[in-house]
């Protein structure tokens, strides 16, 4: 991506500099990220549409989740939503809300402190990158894009339900011994078959649940977890 634009410009220097940082300092760092997030008019006009409706204690109560010894983070799928939370987990940061280093150690196992704070930055702020730049260069846009089917619902509450389904999952293809490109694809599709649940379309959870359920098969993985989820889809109504 070609960055243009001294705020764009000074965004990514800001985060590039905090990326590698030794994780004592990346607080300190992290005041230099938001100070550009505040002073610049385009992330100021980002951020001000981003979180129009944005619930920040709702999402987090989806993006964070605790299951048996575990924690799991998700980072939400819409972009929107992804700069309002993201933006708003590193106020709690810089606020001492919440304690940046636990929060990291906790979220992004490693077998090192600093290994820990890498994989949060890859899988945390480099998406946060994008998308605000994203909307920095190709701008915003206050209605929704136009779909070209009508979406057929889910019904309420199947995303809820079948939440630790999905943490089981993630967590059986980070910790069974895959190649790291092997276990990022699994994780992948699980992620977009979670974004699906979330949307409730019926259509695209239907598709996504077909590539992964056999991709699992294939592997010989999550048998328990994929006789469960076809067990709920079924419940809902989704699949027979």
């Amino acid at each position: 991506m070609n960055y243009t634009g001294e705020g764009v410009n000074a965004l990514v220097w800001a985060l590039t500099d905090m990326q590698n940082t030794n994780i004592i300092y990346a607080v300190d760092k992290l005041e230099t990220v938001l100070k550009c997030l505040a002073y610049y008019s385009e992330f100021k006009t980002v951020l001000t549409f981003c979180n129009k409706g944005f619930d920040f204690e709702a999402e987090k109560s989806k993006a964070m989740t605790f299951t048996g010894e575990r924690h799991v983070f998700r980072l939400p799928k819409n972009p929107q939503k992804l700069v309002a939370f993201v933006a708003a987990l590193l106020l709690e940061f810089d606020e001492n809300k919440m304690d940046m280093m636990k929060f990291v150690i906790d979220y992004f196992p490693d077998s090192s402190k600093q290994g820990s704070y890498l994989t949060f930055f890859e899988r945390v702020m480099t998406p946060f990158k994008h998308a605000i730049v994203d909307f920095v260069i190709n701008g915003i846009a206050n209605e929704p894009a136009p779909v070209d089917r009508e979406v057929d619902f889910a019904p309420d509450g199947l995303s809820q339900q079948t939440e630790y389904l999905i943490v089981n999952m993630y967590n059986t293809v980070r910790e069974c011994g895959l190649s790291n490109a092997e276990s990022e694809n699994f994780c992948v599709m699980i992620e977009g078959f979670a974004a699906a649940l979330d949307a409730r379309d019926r259509l695209m959870i239907k598709a996504i649940w077909i590539g992964l359920k056999g991709a699992l098969n294939r592997a010989k993985l999550c048998a328990k977890e994929v006789s469960e989820m076809d067990e709920q889809l079924r419940l809902y109504l989704v699949s027979r």
